[in-house]
């Protein structure tokens, strides 16, 4: 792989930052706050299982704006508590809930991600963000501090198309004036960011920091961003 790359692309969350703590525990925490308790790891499956059970963002279709965005998180959220008897007082709870996500507190950046993102710029690399998210990721990428190490930052609301959808990556190609073979993105889904990106004709790297089920062949993972770099 090395040393024929124009651009690299990155997934964002599970790639470069994740939520912390867990979403379960962040849903439990301030569902303390309105008087009910529910176990972390409870509401974090009643989550994983709506998520699949939409198909994720892609079930918003290509055409999205805030407020659908807003009123699909809202049912799914609902969704997640009404198993266990809800939320007092739901619409402020979610509202609070839904804002925070915007916040650099919910988040940690991996401890390796801006060292290994100078490094690159450094070398002259075309840096993008690819990832299946809402209109709100760009304002996320600039709270974290990670907005000045990007050349453009590309969610699939944004888009109208979502990981592994070819769109989403034709748009990033364009985005940078890059080929697919002078491309590589690095993610941590094997189906939305290696497949994604090797059916394009592009180098991808599956950045494996779990021990997922699904993975790529051993020479095309990676365990942190860290490993990225001898490969560029």
């Amino acid at each position: 792989m090395a040393n024929r790359f124009k651009a690299v692309f990155f997934d964002a969350g599970g790639t470069l930052f994740c939520p912390h703590p867990s979403v379960g525990e962040i849903y439990a925490g301030l569902a303390s706050e309105y008087g009910v308790r529910y176990e972390p790891a409870l509401l974090e499956a009643e989550f994983e299982t709506a998520w699949r059970r939409r198909g994720g963002l892609a079930s918003l279709g290509s055409k999205t704006s805030e407020a659908k965005e807003r009123a699909w998180w809202h049912s799914l959220v609902k969704e997640v508590f009404e198993p266990s008897g809800g939320v007092p007082n739901f619409e402020d709870f979610f509202d609070r809930l839904h804002r925070s996500f915007e916040l650099k507190e919910l988040w940690r950046v991996y401890p390796e991600t801006v060292g290994v993102l100078q490094t690159l710029r450094a070398r002259g690399l075309t840096l993008g963000i690819i990832s299946n998210w809402d209109l709100r990721l760009k304002r996320l990428v600039s709270n974290l501090g990670l907005s000045e190490f990007f050349h453009f930052v590309l969610g699939s609301s944004h888009c109208g198309a979502t990981k592994p959808s070819r769109k989403i990556f034709e748009a990033a190609l364009g985005e940078a004036n890059a080929k697919p073979e002078e491309t590589l993105h690095v993610g941590d889904s094997y189906e939305e960011d290696f497949l994604g990106a090797t059916q394009m004709g592009m180098a991808s790297i599956h950045l494996n920091r779990n021990g997922a089920v699904r993975k790529a062949p051993k020479e095309f993972q990676a365990k942190s961003l860290e490993e990225v770099l001898g490969r560029v």
